[in-house]
């Protein structure tokens, strides 16, 4: 309704100015001429006589007034109206006009028109397929931009130029032109949706050209410009996730390419950007097919054939037909598939027929009538083509059929293969995990076996002690109280008292000792850091002075009881081991915790051993150490070669979570 009453206003303003236009001196034919211009664009598309008939009037004011300028601008707008309604050769006819009015202007304002003229023209040009022309047109155009510092209308025709060299699979040239475009811009702040529009197009270049990681630096540089941007952008964001989405199932993030496919479809349904829908629809469809889910991709490709045939661009319609054809025959609906390949080639077929018709209608502008005989031979001939094609293709048709057949049989005896050869990798997979399950049991038993040989080892050590060390002295403490006889003086027998009571407090400090080595009573106070101290420091007392013990930043809250009980049997072993078969001169005991992971290396400067060789034949002391180390879920590490030393160090973390 906007329309027609914005038309009928116009009307009635033209009708009033008409009326007093002999009163009034103040308005001028140019503005007059122009007012029809708009008045021509407004009108409704279906209404091309009044549209027309407004186009007429301002030619007509404009040449009355014999203004140059006017007459072309005129021209230019007949031109461009004609463009918008399809009507490529009479937009032809009135561009060639404006720019032969404008080729002798050489005002800055003349320049500029002639320019726009030009791009009007490329683009009528490439409407009607007439490429060469197009570039040749557009090639023209840049100088005078480029003079007249045209920013806009500049990046307008690089880009341009890189859209045809495109749809050329011309893909450097495309980039050259695409960068020229971007580099154009002296304020990239108020253009950031355009300059992101063009970092799309060469990420799609790139694309094509396989060059996936230039491509992510475009499509990022795309982002941050989008991010900066408000309504203008929203159609770009579209065509943003479905070359992200292009670019994820190239690195097989198939997942996140759905998800971006997604979200360009849901941004082009709310604005009704028909091409991007198509675009991501084909797109996800395509990941579905790859990943074999070809109910959701048929599903898909149902709502792209419907929106296909909105479209002027057939190429979206064929590629419709062709994958649905595939997924039918995937599915197993030869009839389908049949049916689908049957309407590509109609429809292919159609697009041919009406080349061929544009090809007529333009013999028919150019030949006169003397030389209608031999339009009519070669319009003969091209229908005798058209018959031969359409005779070909039904005969591909039938040989699609024969191979569709003869791939159904081969596919059934792939699956019989397959099936037999899937049985067969399942009981070979059942052989393996019952072998690798044996040496799982294998291993368990070893590392029981090493741990009850470590108990046994340290019961028989216990058993030493008791027998050579309290037991010694207990003995001694017997047959002292056993020479004790009603007989002797008190003081005789005072004195044997209290050597008594002195051995027995020696006994008393024995079995501390004893005590200790089996559980430091410090181990359960302070943990594992101060017991090592006080390891270190014991032994020390007992003659072995080359021992060094340092601790750095051990938090006894970190590590569990348990844990901390085991590592420290473990650096007593290694202590042992050290001062027993080392023969060195400096032991070095260090405790580390880093973060959650603990260290605890013990190194001697003694004889060492060929560390190859002792990994083949270690002892249950080692053994044991590799089982407490393995209870702990850690690493050990063993360093040494004859004569420069040992050095083992166990790497565990602080909690086995």
């Amino acid at each position: 309704m906007r329309i027609p009453i914005l038309i009928v206003l116009c009307c009635i303003t033209v009708g009033l100015y008409a009326q007093h236009r002999n009163n009034e001196n103040s308005k001028s034919p140019a503005a007059d001429a122009d007012l029809y211009i708009r008045l021509a664009r407004k009108s409704p598309i279906r209404d091309s006589v009044q549209a027309l008939k407004y186009f007429q009037q301002a030619l007509q004011l404009e040449e009355k007034n014999n203004n140059k300028l006017g007459i072309a601008k005129t021209y230019l707008a007949i031109g461009t109206w004609y463009n918008a309604i399809y009507n490529y050769n009479e937009a032809e006819k009135h561009l060639l006009t404006a720019r032969e009015h404008l080729l002798k202007d050489t005002s800055r304002e003349g320049r500029m028109m002639l320019a726009n003229t030009k791009m009007s023209l490329g683009q009528v040009l490439g409407n009607k397929g007439e490429t060469q022309l197009q570039t040749e047109e557009y090639l023209q155009t840049i100088p005078l931009l480029e003079k007249m510092n045209a920013v806009p209308e500049l990046n307008n025709t690089y880009e341009s130029l890189g859209d045809i060299f495109f749809n050329k699979s011309q893909f450097k040239t495309a980039i050259t032109y695409y960068y020229k475009s971007l580099a154009t811009y002296p304020d990239p702040a108020p253009y950031c949706h355009l300059i992101a529009s063009r970092h799309l197009r060469l990420a799609n270049s790139m694309y094509h050209l396989d060059s996936l990681q230039k491509m992510e630096t475009q499509l990022a540089s795309a982002k941050e410009k989008l991010d900066r941007t408000g309504v203008d952008s929203i159609n770009i964001w579209a065509d943003y996730y479905h070359l992200q989405g292009r670019l994820d199932v190239k690195h097989q993030m198939y997942n996140h390419a759905a998800t971006m496919f997604s979200n360009g479809l849901s941004i082009a349904r709310r604005t009704s950007y028909n091409k991007a829908i198509c675009n991501n629809l084909y797109s996800l469809a395509r990941l579905f097919e790859k990943q074999g889910q070809y109910d959701r991709a048929r599903v898909l490709m149902d709502e792209y054939g419907k929106l296909s045939y909105t479209l002027m661009d057939f190429p979206f319609r064929l590629r419709a037909l062709d994958l649905m054809a595939e997924l039918s025959f995937k599915q197993h609906y030869p009839d389908d598939a049949y049916k689908y390949l049957r309407q590509y080639i109609i429809l292919a077929d159609s697009l041919k027929e009406q080349q061929v018709t544009e090809k007529i209608h333009e013999l028919e502008a150019t030949f006169q009538s003397s030389e209608k005989e031999n339009r009519i031979m070669q319009l003969q001939h091209e229908n005798e083509r058209q018959e031969f094609a359409l005779q070909r293709n039904r005969l591909l048709i039938s040989l699609m059929v024969v191979i569709m057949l003869s791939l159904l049989v081969v596919a059934a005896l792939s699956y019989l293969f397959y099936r037999n050869g899937r049985k067969l990798l399942e009981q070979q997979r059942k052989l393996h995990e019952f072998e690798v399950e044996r040496i799982r049991q294998e291993h368990k038993i070893s590392l029981l076996s090493a741990m009850l040989e470590g108990q046994e080892k340290e019961r028989t050590r216990l058993a030493r002690d008791l027998h050579d060390g309290l037991g010694g002295l207990l003995s001694g403490i017997k047959l002292e109280l056993s020479t004790v006889t009603p007989s002797q003086t008190t003081v005789h027998r005072q004195t044997l008292i209290q050597n008594s009571l002195q051995r027995l407090d020696g006994a008393m400090d024995e079995l501390r000792r004893i005590a200790r080595s089996m559980m430091p009573e410090i181990l359960i106070k302070y943990g594992l850091g101060e017991a090592t101290v006080e390891y270190c420091r014991g032994l020390k007392k007992n003659g072995a002075n080359n021992i060094v013990c340092q601790v750095f930043n051990f938090q006894v809250a970190d590590m569990e009881h348990t844990r901390q009980v085991v590592l420290y049997r473990i650096m007593q072993e290694l202590v042992n081991n050290a001062i027993k078969h080392a023969g060195g001169t400096q032991i070095l005991v260090l405790l580390q915790q880093t973060d959650n992971t603990l260290f605890l290396t013990v190194e001697d400067d003694g004889k060492g051993f060929d560390a190859a060789a002792g990994n083949k034949l270690k002892g249950a002391g080692l053994a044991n150490i590799e089982a407490r180390v393995e209870f702990l879920g850690g690493k050990i590490d063993i360093q040494s070669e004859p004569g420069t030393g040992t050095a083992i160090t166990i790497e565990c973390a602080t909690s086995l979570n």
